[in-house]
């Protein structure tokens, strides 16, 4: 019976192929973009040079994790060195060297380090819970962004301190924040804002 479908099919190209006859190939590429679609959701906050450049022309910080050898190196316009390792020992702080180095969470920012450096996704990741701008990791470094012909700087820029108090923001307030600053400015969160309450939910300057 099975050869005589399977001649049926042959003879007539519009006999569809009974449901069993599915290739496993397609089945296959099915589960690969399934795994992909979660691997990219993992890294939604991963950037490439061309983003890192496109936040840097909308006024985005960037957080340069690497030694201060390297840091002179060369690195990103503007880029300001941050010990990563201290930043993460705790919130206080974490507060303290982004408020002395002038790293305004209100507004984008851009962490760098190695290419595929861990502890500055890991920073990334610290950052972005108490940013109301949003916070990328350039994945390929600094490196990434010399190989994409853009230049690098070697004379390290001193920015304001800008005192902040951080506070974990709750994930629905961070999505409203981030769209409305979207609407008034690409590159801009709000300061000092505050629930309805009048208790913080971001990085509130003072």
């Amino acid at each position: 019976m099975a050869n005589l479908y399977w001649t049926a099919v042959a003879a007539n190209p519009r006999v569809q192929p009974r449901p069993e006859s599915i290739p496993m190939k397609r089945i296959a590429s099915l589960i690969l973009a399934l795994l992909a679609g979660t691997a990219s959701a993992q890294v939604a906050d991963a950037a490439s040079a061309h983003a890192a450049a496109q936040a840097l022309a909308r006024g985005a910080t960037v957080v340069d994790v690497r030694t201060a050898h390297d840091f002179h190196q060369g690195h990103l316009p503007g880029a300001v060195l941050l010990d990563a390792a201290a930043a993460l020992a705790s919130r206080e702080a974490l507060q303290d060297l982004v408020s002395r180095q002038g790293v305004n969470l209100s507004r984008e920012v851009v962490v760098v380090g190695q290419p595929g450096d861990l502890l500055a996704q890991r920073l990334q990741k610290q950052l972005a819970q108490y940013a109301t701008g949003r916070v990328t990791w350039l994945v390929g470094g600094a490196h990434e962004w010399a190989l994409s012909g853009r230049p690098l700087q070697t004379q390290a820029i001193a920015k304001p301190p800008v005192p902040q108090y951080l506070v974990i923001l709750q994930p629905e307030l961070r999505i409203a924040r981030m769209a409305g600053a979207a609407l008034r400015d690409p590159g801009a969160g709000v300061a000092g804002d505050t629930t309805a309450g009048g208790a913080p939910v971001g990085p509130a300057l003072f």
